[in-house]
């Protein structure tokens, strides 16, 4: 990625194609092929700007791949990622600074969090369910078995509740299932 693309802070698709673009994995595993035999791995051109020619194939030893791979991998405790303006550290411990005085100053009352009614809970989910969709092209509120609706009922934070439960379908899944029984055999006459 290059310094040159800029996304307006409340430019919603600019900012979103910028995500989706970070979040792309540097090699599509779709245009990556292992031959065990000829221990090389075959990398299919997009075609662009940056092909050789048009269908034409980049072929690297497989050793070779490994140590191109190995190389983006940082070293323990060795950062890649550096935050620069507002997202740096010194900037975010001056904004907490001051929003610690800010709130020494005014908490004479400390005011309770407010409680949002149900239809803003409902316009949060919807939030929540749109930013799953736009993110991972995916509707996290369809039933993946038959295609129905979902709606969330329930959120469960406490994790003697989640193991239970996880426990509960583990061992339901381990329970064998009789076979079916056979079908009658049908003789067709022509």
């Amino acid at each position: 990625m290059h310094n040159r693309v800029y996304a307006h802070p409340r430019g919603g698709r600019e900012f979103e194609a910028l995500v989706r673009y970070m979040m792309r994995s540097p090699v599509s595993l779709t245009r990556l092929r292992f031959t065990p035999n000829a221990n090389e791995v075959v990398y299919a051109c997009k075609g662009g700007h940056d092909a050789r020619e048009p269908d034409e194939d980049e072929r690297i030893d497989a050793e070779d791949f490994v140590a191109r791979v190995l190389v983006q991998i940082p070293d323990p405790r060795r950062h890649l990622v550096r935050y620069y303006g507002a997202y740096s550290n010194r900037a975010r411990c001056q904004r907490r600074k001051a929003e610690e005085k800010l709130e020494a100053h005014h908490s004479a009352a400390p005011s309770p969090q407010p409680i949002p009614t149900p239809p803003e809970r409902a316009t949060l989910r919807r939030r929540w369910a749109n930013l799953i969709r736009r993110v991972y092209e995916t509707d996290p509120l369809v039933c993946p078995r038959c295609g129905a609706e979902m709606r969330v009922i329930g959120l469960i934070t406490e994790p003697r509740v989640i193991r239970r439960i996880l426990d509960h379908i583990r061992k339901r899944d381990r329970v064998s299932r009789p076979p079916p029984h056979p079908q009658p055999a049908v003789a067709y006459i022509a």
